[in-house]
């Protein structure tokens, strides 16, 4: 990682709520590997999201976009680089919309979602 990437990175303020979301509740921090991270940290909250009815499902997911969109948007200036690694909200929505084409919610199928949604995201 260059200074300039190392520089961006102490920028962010985990007390900043948009940074805070935007780093995918700080799991983007992670040095090695921060958007495999973030996809991993995004199951939890899946696990949660699966609760809900589809359609309810599907809100969550796109309001989540677009609010990703907001704060993302917020924390890359702040930061000094337009699409750093550490901002990883793109890997927490990505992999809800993977997992929710899930035909069941086994943990083999969720592990299959992961490794296919990683593969393509890299």
């Amino acid at each position: 990682m260059t200074m300039d990437m190392l520089a961006a990175k102490r920028r962010i303020k985990l007390s900043n709520p948009w940074h805070l979301l935007a780093t995918g509740f700080g799991s983007g921090m992670f040095p090695w590997m921060p958007g495999t991270i973030g996809s991993l940290a995004a199951i939890p909250l899946w696990c949660l999201l699966v609760q809900l009815p589809w359609q309810l499902y599907s809100l969550a997911v796109m309001f989540s976009l677009c609010m990703g969109v907001y704060f993302c948007h917020q924390t890359a200036p702040d930061m000094g680089v337009h699409d750093h690694g550490c901002i990883v909200w793109d890997e927490f929505v990505g992999m809800w919309i993977t997992l929710m084409a899930l035909p069941v919610n086994d943990w083999r199928w969720v592990l299959a979602g992961f490794l296919l949604f990683r593969l393509l995201d890299i």
